[in-house]
């Protein structure tokens, strides 16, 4: 089942084309990574899956409820703004800076929008917030405050606060790309078991051996366009582009 789906977006800041006329489908359980070189597009795709930038052109639909859509000009036309917010909460999305609230303890970070964007009893937060921390391994930080926490675990913290509103599909834009080399295992070790759990994912990242093992699908993109949406082995073993070829053979060379 369908559960992402965006059809020929384009993105314009000021004269610069982003995006251009990128589709994309993403079934339900499924895990896409999106790689290629910085500037590309790939998490200007995610900020308009998610509402936090807005398409010129193309339409957004989540589990079958469009965002936006084409008018006959080719203009995208957003529903109203409380009904964007409602699609757009089945999405959690982790950054790459982990936006914490640095005056709020481990356990209110993951407590503050299920109690005031949701409603949800307080107690009934406080109990789901330490289910989640276990998860990522950090029941004992939980009164710790985010400047108290390894970068890793501050990430962690930031995963756990997305399923702390219970979305139906995770958005990750480059989530160890802040990190140090030693501490990037830590988190992609949890999203590797958000992946056991058959959790709706985008990843982007520059983790090519990441993507490569967790993958469903890997998207390839280069200059505001999708270059590949294919297998992994048949991305990082046999691409058919040699734009492709190219960025893999110069990241290996770094690596």
């Amino acid at each position: 089942m369908e559960i992402v789906q965006a059809k020929g977006l384009h993105k314009f800041f000021g004269k610069l084309h982003v995006l251009k006329g990128v589709d994309l489908s993403v079934n339900a359980g499924q895990i896409v990574s999106v790689i290629g070189p910085s500037g590309s597009g790939k998490s200007t795709l995610l900020r308009l899956l998610n509402h936090l930038e807005t398409a010129d052109k193309g339409s957004i639909s989540i589990d079958g409820e469009y965002i936006c859509q084409e008018n006959e000009w080719g203009q995208s036309v957003y529903r109203p703004g409380k009904e964007v917010l409602r699609i757009c909460s089945r999405l959690g999305m982790v950054f790459q800076n982990f936006n914490l609230f640095p005056h709020r303890s481990v356990l209110e970070n993951l407590c503050e929008a299920p109690v005031h964007v949701k409603g949800v009893d307080a107690k009934e937060a406080e109990a789901h917030g330490l289910e989640l921390l276990e998860k990522v391994g950090l029941s004992e930080k939980r009164d710790a405050y985010p400047g108290q926490l390894s970068g890793g675990q501050q990430q962690r913290v930031a995963i756990a606060r997305a399923l702390a509103m219970d979305p139906e599909i995770m958005l990750f834009d480059e989530p160890t790309s802040a990190l140090d080399p030693e501490l990037i295992g830590e988190v992609l070790s949890v999203i590797k078991n958000l992946a056991a759990e058959n959790t709706t994912m985008i990843i982007v990242t520059h983790e090519m051996n990441f993507a490569r093992e967790i993958s469903d699908r890997v998207i390839f993109m280069d200059d505001g366009q999708i270059l590949a949406d294919d297998d992994p082995e048949r991305i990082f073993v046999s691409p058919d582009h040699p734009r492709i070829l190219a960025f893999l053979d110069k990241i290996i060379r770094k690596s």
